[in-house]
C-alpha cells in the first residue's frame, strides 16, 4: 500500500513497481486519477518504453471502470477473480505480475464501504502469483471526507509506503501510528519545528 501527497510521488513509487516487471514479469497499472493514455505519457518520462513493453505483453494499462467500478458496481469477488485469472494466465508462459492501482475512483465515486470490503476480500496476501501496490491519494481520502477509512485500509494491507514532504518510510500496517502520518505529510519546516 502507498499513501501520497502528490503525483510525483505517486508516480516515484508505482512507476518504479512497473519498470522492475518487463524481463521477467508483467506491469499491470490501473488508473483513476487520470486517462489511460495521461498515464502512458508519464510513464514514458518516466523511462518506460510504453510502446515495446505493450507490443510484448509486458504491460497492460486500464481504467478503473474496466476494474474496479464496472457500470456503477463494485464485485469484489469479480475484481478478485480478474487479477487471478491474470495472475494465472501469464504464469503458465513463465511471467509474473506486478500491479499497481490508483484507488481515488472509490473515494470519488464514493464507494468507501465496497472499498473495504474488496480490500478485506483481498487479504494482505494474494492468493494468487502476484505483487501488487495500491495507491491512495491522502486528499481524495480527505477532500470526499473519507479520511477515516485511511486506518482499516492500512489495517487490510502487509506493508505500507507513505510518502510526502516530511520524507518517506515502509512499515508493517501494525506499526503506522498517527503521528508517521503526521511526520510524513508535513513540510520540512514543520518537522524541524516539533
Amino acid at each position: 500500500m502507498l499513501v501520497y501527497d502528490t503525483k510525483e510521488r505517486k508516480e516515484d513509487v508505482l512507476f518504479a513497481q512497473l519498470k522492475l516487471a518487463g524481463r521477467y514479469d508483467v506491469g499491470v497499472y490501473v488508473c483513476s486519477e487520470e486517462l489511460p493514455g495521461e498515464a502512458e505519457a508519464s510513464m514514458k518520462r518516466f523511462g518506460i518504453d510504453v510502446e515495446k513493453r505493450k507490443k510484448n505483453g509486458t504491460l497492460v494499462i486500464k481504467n478503473y471502470d474496466q476494474v474496479y467500478i464496472v457500470n456503477e458496481q463494485v464485485d469484489s469477488p469479480s475484481i478478485i477473480k480478474g487479477f487471478s485469472h491474470l495472475a494465472y494466465q501469464y504464469s503458465s508462459i513463465g511471467y509474473g505480475v506486478r500491479a499497481a492501482s490508483e484507488m481515488s475512483c472509490f473515494f470519488r465515486n464514493r464507494k468507501v464501504k465496497e472499498l473495504l470490503t474488496y480490500e478485506n476480500d483481498l487479504n494482505k496476501e494474494f492468493s494468487f502469483p502476484a505483487f501488487g501496490i495500491c495507491g491512495y491519494n491522502l486528499f481524495d481520502m480527505y477532500n470526499s471526507h473519507s479520511i477515516d477509512a485511511l486506518w482499516p485500509i492500512i489495517r487490510a494491507h502487509g506493508s505500507v509506503i507513505m510518502t510526502g514532504p516530511g520524507g518517506i518510510f515502509v512499515l508493517p500496517p501494525e506499526e503506522v501510528k498517527a503521528k508517521d502520518v503526521e511526520k510524513t505529510m508535513a513540510t520540512p519546516a514543520s518537522i524541524e519545528e516539533s
